[in-house]
């Protein structure tokens, strides 16, 4: 059987030793998917920091937001940290780069890596069960007694990107209108998932995920044209297939209205996810 283990490792050049070090960590952060959960919507007092403050009427000065930070962090393996003094110099380095957080687990007593919600790469990801959820929260929270009636600025998410699986469309009939309009509006691309998996299925109560990343954009890119009032295909050699382009124009009900509304294009792309 082979050894285990490299007795003459620490007898290599530095310069070496470091290569093997660097190799070692994990694999770069893509486009990472978020669990989407209930919570994140909530009301933020405005201040003069803020362009939108009104001071000549603070009844005006009230947002009503989606706080992404709510949303459950990811969690970054990163066996190298543990290793040894000089690995984990590295790894320390790579972790920091990567702006993820040390955390504690008080049961196992063990470290953990986890990293928040980046909405400039980022995706939300909505699974078929938490559609509806996703819809009516917003309507929701603003008909409690502490936003009920009141005048309130509804920036959009600070991300842009959203993932569903592609059986949300083929069976519930989602519209991408619905999707968009009123308080998503700021959603400009959304991912298709045609491998969903059964580990990509979370609850409320979930404080960390499991790295899920986009792998793979394959399965072809629809561009919404306003002069036709359709999509087009994208620049791509791998083109929609037939049965897809027609769940696409079918999910397409109403979206040149509400694209028009908010002046800004969208974005179609069937990906497939992996585990990292």
């Amino acid at each position: 059987m082979a050894a285990a283990t490299f007795p003459l490792f620490p007898n290599l050049p530095a310069e070496l030793r470091n290569q093997i070090w660097q190799d070692a960590l994990p694999d770069e952060i893509g486009q990472a998917l978020y669990y989407y959960k209930t919570g994140c919507w909530c009301p933020r007092r405005l201040t003069e920091a803020d362009e939108e403050f009104d001071p000549e009427n603070d009844e005006l000065n009230l947002a009503f937001e989606f706080r992404h930070e709510r949303l459950g962090d990811v969690e970054i393996e990163v066996p190298l940290f543990f290793v040894n003094r000089e690995a984990r110099g590295l790894a320390l380095a790579w972790i920091q780069e990567q702006g993820l957080r040390m955390h504690l687990d008080k049961e196992t007593q063990s470290i953990r890596f986890w990293r928040q919600f980046d909405p400039r790469q980022d995706t939300l990801y909505v699974p078929r069960d938490k559609y509806i959820p996703f819809l009516i929260e917003p309507i929701d929270r603003m008909e409690e007694p502490d936003l009920l009636g009141k005048n309130v600025k509804n920036p959009g998410p600070y991300f842009t990107r959203i993932a569903v699986p592609e059986a949300l469309l083929q069976d519930v009939q989602a519209q991408l209108a619905e999707i968009l309009d009123p308080d998503y509006w700021t959603l400009e691309t959304v991912f298709v998932v045609v491998n969903d998996q059964p580990g990509l299925q979370t609850d409320d109560n979930t404080k960390v995920q499991r790295r899920w990343e986009i792998e793979s954009t394959k399965g072809g890119a629809l561009f919404w044209n306003h002069t036709r009032g359709a999509f087009d295909w994208g620049n791509s050699e791998h083109a929609v297939d037939e049965a897809r382009l027609k769940l696409i124009e079918r999910a397409s009900n109403r979206l040149g209205e509400t694209l028009a509304t908010y002046n800004h294009g969208m974005e179609v792309r069937f990906v497939s996810v992996t585990r990292k």
